[in-house]
């Protein structure tokens, strides 16, 4: 029962509410509290700040025996790649720009307008039991704060939440075969941080995955959730005023960009 509640030749670049949310698309206001956030599969997505500073974590690979994606991570513009463990489907470094920095590890970092809180703590399931690590990303700009947990478990110490803190966008694995995570501990992430927004990832997708990599939609967890908003486009700019009141999960569809990437084959 669950109870509740390398730096390398990066380390110098990178040390030194409203119901509606497809509705922001249109928006041609800009404010120095706005941010985008971009989806390309997987458990891949860009942050971009006000100040135009562009983040990407976990760009995905296929491994020589591991055929889960059928097209090569599409080439993204971003100024820091940051990769919460080592498996094939999260880190694809070789995809970052040859100008970007790269961050694997946990700790406090600032760069222009965008906190970076790396927390360590242990993979969900065999390989967590493996002693295999996990970085949790808690990316902060605009006045959200959002966490991208990677492949993390649900039942983190005491110390691990204290250090992850208070949470506006959760950013969770979820798929209905439940390869990483049961409904009951995805239900208790959700419960334990309370964020306003809850965004799936790690799931199949049609045309970009094959069903033979073993994962599902999460379409039946959605189902159990009372406020779901599917999201019309790939991309969503926010400010932390357009957060809603009540909880909502918002499902984004994948960039274009991830779909137009080369093919790759088995």
């Amino acid at each position: 029962m669950l109870e509740k509640p390398q730096i390398h030749r990066e380390e110098q670049a990178i040390i030194g509410k409203r119901n509606h949310p497809e509705e922001y698309m249109t928006q041609t206001h800009r404010s120095k509290s706005l941010v985008t956030i971009t989806y390309f599969g997987h458990c891949a997505f860009l942050w971009e700040t006000a100040q135009g500073y562009r983040v990407l974590v976990d760009p995905y690979r296929n491994r020589a025996d591991r055929y889960w994606f059928t097209r090569r991570f599409p080439d993204v513009e971003c100024d820091l790649g940051l990769i919460t463990h080592a498996h094939f489907d999260h880190d694809a470094a070789d995809r970052l720009p040859g100008t970007a920095s790269l961050l694997r590890t946990p700790g406090m970092f600032r760069q222009q307008d965008m906190t970076i809180h790396g927390v360590l703590d242990i993979h969900s399931g065999a390989s967590g039991l493996r002693g295999m690590a996990n970085v949790m990303f808690v990316l902060e700009t605009g006045g959200i704060r959002f966490l991208h947990i990677g492949d993390n478990r649900a039942d983190c110490s005491d110390s691990v939440w204290k250090s992850v803190g208070s949470i506006d966008v959760l950013l969770v694995t979820v798929d209905d075969s439940c390869h990483l995570l049961s409904y009951e501990e995805i239900d208790f992430l959700v419960d334990r941080l309370n964020p306003q927004v809850v965004i799936p990832m790690h799931y199949l997708i049609q045309g970009l995955m094959p069903v033979s990599c073993g994962l599902k939609t999460p379409d039946h967890w959605l189902n159990t959730q009372p406020n779901t908003k599917k999201l019309k486009s790939h991309s969503l700019t926010i400010s932390s005023e357009d957060l809603p009141t009540t909880r909502q999960v918002w499902v984004f569809q994948p960039s274009p960009a991830s779909f137009s990437a080369p093919e790759v084959e088995p």
